[in-house]
């Protein structure tokens, strides 16, 4: 009887009303549930996008690099992407804000939504630190390699670099990031040297061994 005594108007309206309070209440638990997964599983949600990367070109990757600094440290870096021109030393962070700073300064700043400040070690400089011990250990000339340290999406980055071998960068910029230094004028990297230091890196890699020993 109610229904019948609305118009066709009032209806379309009702209906219209419903699901945009529908809508509001599931974009009010969707976009924070996103947010907090990405936050837990920042990790895969990376590896997607370096994934592709590979894919795409059909370049070599290796995930969960652990090898030996010393006696009592091993180092690990999070993927190993070996492209035409220079092997890409990449590294995760996930930051609750935005940051702040230089490429060389120890620390950098994190800042919150909040405006709160904090200092967190630069990994820019750790990164680094790893891609040249890397190639002390391979043998693998450093100027063959990028370091790259990836941030989530949301965080914007003000640190300032002007190196053409160390960037943070967005997630979803590192495809774009990648194309820009293989469009450098220099020659590729011998297909042989290239296969030759992919199976000399994979061999030093210490999550391949079951022994379960540092």
């Amino acid at each position: 009887m109610i229904l019948s005594s609305l118009s066709i108007m009032q209806i379309i309206y009702i209906i219209i009303v419903v699901l945009i309070v529908a809508a509001g209440i599931f974009l009010a638990v969707y976009i924070p549930m996103q947010k907090k997964k990405q936050k837990t599983d920042f990790k895969y949600f990376y590896y997607k996008y370096i994934y592709k990367v590979a894919m795409d070109n059909d370049y070599y990757l290796i995930n969960n690099f652990l090898f030996k600094i010393d006696d009592s440290y091993v180092g690990r870096i999070d993927h190993i992407l070996f492209a035409n021109k220079y092997i890409y030393i990449i590294n995760d962070s996930y930051f609750d804000g935005d940051i702040d700073g230089k490429e060389n300064d120890k620390s950098i700043i994190l800042i919150s939504k909040a405006g709160k400040k904090t200092y967190n070690d630069n990994p820019l400089l750790a990164n680094q630190k790893l891609l040249k011990r890397l190639s002390i250990i391979t043998g693998i000339d450093a100027s063959l390699m990028i370091g790259v340290c990836l941030i989530n999406n949301d965080c914007q980055c003000g640190v300032r670099t002007s190196s053409k071998s160390a960037y943070i960068v967005q997630a979803k910029k590192f495809k774009a990031l990648v194309k820009a230094i293989e469009s450098r004028d220099i020659g590729d990297i011998n297909k042989e040297q290239l296969a030759s230091a992919v199976k000399a890196i994979d061999k030093l890699n210490r999550r391949n061994r079951n022994s379960g020993k540092k």
